[in-house]
């Protein structure tokens, strides 16, 4: 995979932090090229894109579904100030659903008993084939929010060389709505003025401490969603050290294997 902007840092955060214009048929399709990103504030409009926006909307909560489309505008912006231009060098439908989808493991519409970016990629899967997507779309898709908390695998020139571009793209724009420019790729990560103008129509209400303490919240609720050495495993220990916690050790001593 070919990456547009800086893999140089871990996202501390942790958050840090499918193509086609479709009308009856998963034939790929690109939107129009947006405007600079210095004025633009649109979304790709797809059948497939106004559906998951229209998901977001009336299921995350206003800070998460601010933070999901601020990720997408931020992910696009960064590509481009690297170069990379929707509909040339990536696809910007499948960019974008996977910014809007990635905390859906967060919501009740994805509840299950998985760690909620493994529950959030499950049930961006189903979105897409449930409308028709069978094809490669969904493995890129599902694998980029599934990774979103796990953004060192970017820094493999293996990875980047064999996995899509959406995947990347997308992981940083997540990133910098999270952990900032300066952790991402320093400020000329994005155009001038942009992130004002975002904030201005997107307010972070919040931001990256609302949305931990969701991933608290989630991970409370059933152990299976905080599995130890985990990043939702390991926002609970930090934030709850009085709960139990599971060490490595204790995994090794439970074997029985004597080691």
């Amino acid at each position: 995979m070919t990456s547009p902007t800086s893999r140089r840092t871990v996202l501390a955060a942790g958050l840090a932090g499918t193509a086609t214009a479709l009308t009856g048929s998963p034939a790929a399709a690109q939107p129009d090229a947006p405007a600079p990103a210095q004025a633009n504030l649109s979304f790709p409009s797809t059948r497939l894109t106004r559906e998951a926006r229209h998901l977001v909307s009336r299921t995350q909560e206003t800070y998460l579904r601010n933070h999901s489309l601020r990720s997408f505008l931020f992910a696009r912006a960064a590509a481009e100030q690297a170069g990379q231009q929707p509909g040339q060098d990536y696809d910007v439908e499948l960019t974008f659903l996977i910014c809007a989808l990635h905390d859906m493991g967060l919501t009740a519409s994805a509840s299950s008993n998985q760690r909620f970016e493994v529950a959030g990629a499950d049930f961006a899967a189903q979105f897409l084939e449930q409308r028709g997507v069978t094809d490669s779309r969904v493995d890129t898709v599902w694998d980029a929010i599934a990774l979103h908390t796990s953004p060192t695998y970017q820094a493999s020139p293996v990875f980047r060389r064999r996995r899509a571009p959406e995947i990347g793209i997308a992981i940083d724009g997540i990133g910098i709505d999270v952990v900032g420019i300066n952790a991402i790729g320093g400020p000329d990560t994005l155009p001038p003025g942009y992130v004002d103008r975002v904030h201005a129509v997107y307010p972070r209400l919040g931001g990256a401490r609302t949305l931990t303490d969701a991933i608290v919240r989630h991970a409370m609720s059933d152990p299976r969603k905080a599995p130890p050495m985990t990043f939702p495993g390991e926002v609970l220990h930090q934030r709850r050290p009085d709960l139990p916690y599971q060490t490595w050790d204790m995994i090794l001593d439970a074997a029985g294997w004597g080691d």
